[in-house]
């Protein structure tokens, strides 16, 4: 029932058909399938074909975490960070544990990012460094600018420029705009490499080309 519910979503060997979706993946939901609640979950979530509808969404979120469908915790972590009730960003914490304890990079960094704004958590930066870390080790772009950043501006110590170029690399190497744009002001100002510009505006030309519209400005003053 799943696998039909699915394959009338994604148009996938037959029509694109999200009533028949919604319909099979409600009937294999109710024979307690999480794959299936899960994807209910997500079409309310999106609201791709239906009524966006949070409500809904953390309904059926919670049924497949119930089930141990661990990207549901992920899911449901991120539906209740974005209320607006603290009450909700406490609750969100614990899925962003559960899915980070199965090693999502994802609530790794999201989990970390609560740390460092307090948000649902007490405030601790250390906590947040470790995780910040565990998840730029696993490769997630997002953790990875944050050490950049983090280093670069002295936010647990004195500046690290050493440490930052590191992780701004290791962003940059996924085609990162923002990190890119940061090698780019690192060389051209000197902090950590040798100042070069010739260094600058590569970095700046392909920054520029991954979107970045500053780095486009830039890129025009150095030429």
């Amino acid at each position: 029932m799943t696998n039909v519910g699915l394959h009338y979503a994604y148009g996938d060997g037959v029509a694109r058909d999200v009533k028949q979706a919604l319909l099979w993946l409600r009937e294999a939901a109710s024979h307690g399938d999480e794959v299936a609640a899960f994807n209910l979950g997500l079409f309310y979530d999106v609201g791709e074909g239906v009524r966006r509808n949070k409500r809904l969404a953390e309904s059926w979120y919670r049924r497949a975490a119930k089930g141990g469908f661990s990207p549901a915790f992920a899911n449901l972590a991120d539906l209740l960070s974005s209320s607006r009730r603290p009450d909700d960003w406490v609750k969100a914490i614990g899925f962003h544990r559960k899915a980070a304890r199965e090693g999502n990079s994802v609530a790794m960094y999201n989990l970390a990012l609560a740390y460092e704004q307090g948000r649902g958590v007490r405030k601790n930066l250390r906590r947040a460094m470790a995780l910040y870390t565990q998840a730029a080790e696993l490769g997630d772009v997002d953790a990875q600018l944050a050490l950049g950043w983090v280093f670069l501006n002295g936010m647990v110590g004195p500046p690290d420029y050493v440490s930052a170029f590191r992780w701004y690399r290791q962003a940059a190497k996924q085609g990162n705009a923002s990190a890119l744009f940061s090698l780019g002001q690192m060389f051209m100002e000197g902090l950590g490499v040798p100042c070069s510009r010739m260094r600058a505006a590569r970095y700046f030309r392909a920054a520029a080309v991954a979107g970045h519209a500053k780095a486009t400005e830039l890129l025009r003053d150095l030429e």
